[in-house]
């Protein structure tokens, strides 16, 4: 007996399947537990969730409230003084503008 698998034992998702998966995911099912009742291995329903939220995160359609230069400034303030809270950062962020 081989020791690798024939190609016709691996079946791809179905985009019901795959719809299933992220249902269940979101749900809060674990990967194990959506693995168990698809019949499918924990890594195959691990991969299909983290492809469907990269697809979701590159095609969202939020603006940036601030820019990446405003980013690094808020940042560098909170690294300064750790105990600062966000309306003091905001406070001196704004200043400094």
């Amino acid at each position: 007996m081989p020791l690798r698998r024939n190609q016709r034992d691996f079946t791809q998702l179905t985009e019901f399947q795959r719809g299933r998966i992220i249902g269940m995911r979101e749900a809060g099912w674990s990967n194990w537990r959506i693995a168990k009742y698809l019949r499918r291995s924990d890594q195959t329903v691990r991969m299909c969730w983290h492809q469907w939220m990269r697809e979701a995160c590159a095609h969202s359609d939020w603006a940036r409230l601030t820019t990446r230069r405003e980013d690094r400034r808020i940042l560098r303030q909170a690294q300064t003084d750790p105990t600062a809270s966000s309306s003091t950062i905001l406070r001196q962020i704004a200043q400094s503008l």
